[in-house]
Formats: C-alpha cells, sequence, structure tokens
C-alpha cells in the first residue's frame, strides 16, 4: 500500500502536537517545510496607516468637509479589511518558519482580528444607518 506526500510529511514532523497540526490545517499550511521568517514590516506599517486614518486624520477633517461622514465609513471598512488580510497573511508566514513564539503571536492576532471584526460590524451598522 503507498502513502501519499501529506502522510509522507507528518511523518518526518512527529514531533508536532495535535494542536500545532491543527493549526497548520486551519491556515492552509500542512506540513510545508520551514521558511525564514520574513519581515512583518507590511502588515504592520499598514496598520499604522489604517490607524493614522482611521482614528486622526477623518475625524480631524470631518468638521472640515461636510461630506466626509459619507466618505469615512467606507474607507474604515476597506481598510480594516485590508488589515485582517495582512493579519492573517502575517501569521501564515510566522507558521511557515515555525517561530517558537507562534502561539503567542496568534492569540495576538486573534485578539486584533476580534477587535477588527467588531469595528466591521460598527461600521456597517453605522453605514446602513441600523
Amino acid at each position: 500500500m503507498t502513502t501519499s506526500a501529506t502522510e509522507d510529511r507528518t511523518r518526518d514532523h512527529p514531533s508536532r502536537s495535535v494542536a500545532d497540526r491543527f493549526a497548520r490545517k486551519v491556515l492552509l499550511i500542512g506540513d510545508a517545510d520551514p521558511r525564514a521568517l520574513m519581515s512583518l514590516k507590511g502588515s504592520l506599517v499598514l496598520s499604522a496607516i489604517r490607524c493614522v486614518i482611521t482614528y486622526a486624520i477623518l475625524p480631524a477633517l470631518s468638521p472640515l468637509i461636510g461630506w466626509s461622514g459619507a466618505v469615512a465609513r467606507p474607507v474604515s471598512i476597506l481598510l480594516s479589511v485590508a488589515a485582517v488580510a495582512l493579519a492573517v497573511f502575517s501569521l501564515r508566514r510566522v507558521w511557515l518558519a515555525d517561530w517558537a513564539h507562534r502561539w503567542a503571536y496568534t492569540a495576538f492576532i486573534l485578539v486584533v482580528l476580534g477587535f477588527l471584526g467588531w469595528f466591521i460590524v460598527l461600521d456597517t451598522r453605522a453605514l446602513l444607518g441600523a
């Protein structure tokens, strides 16, 4: 009987816990070979830009520009969705690198995703007038 490539890779990493294997499956990584931890700079820069635009620039310009209320919510939603995508992308990179602190980073990202999800809901409800 022949084994699949996935079973062969799983046997190569017998030290992975059930939780590790589950997380790698959810992140669509499987048992890919470890890679060097790439810079997370892009995710952090976009998150910083999103925060500055959403919480500083748009509220400051709001009294000056009457239509900014109609623009602020969609911009905030788009920036939050982009931040979610980059957070998941950076989480995948951390897991691909087999970083020793991947579980702590995963917990942090889950909290960030929770906040972003909540802000998306609030902005969507405000946009729809609910």
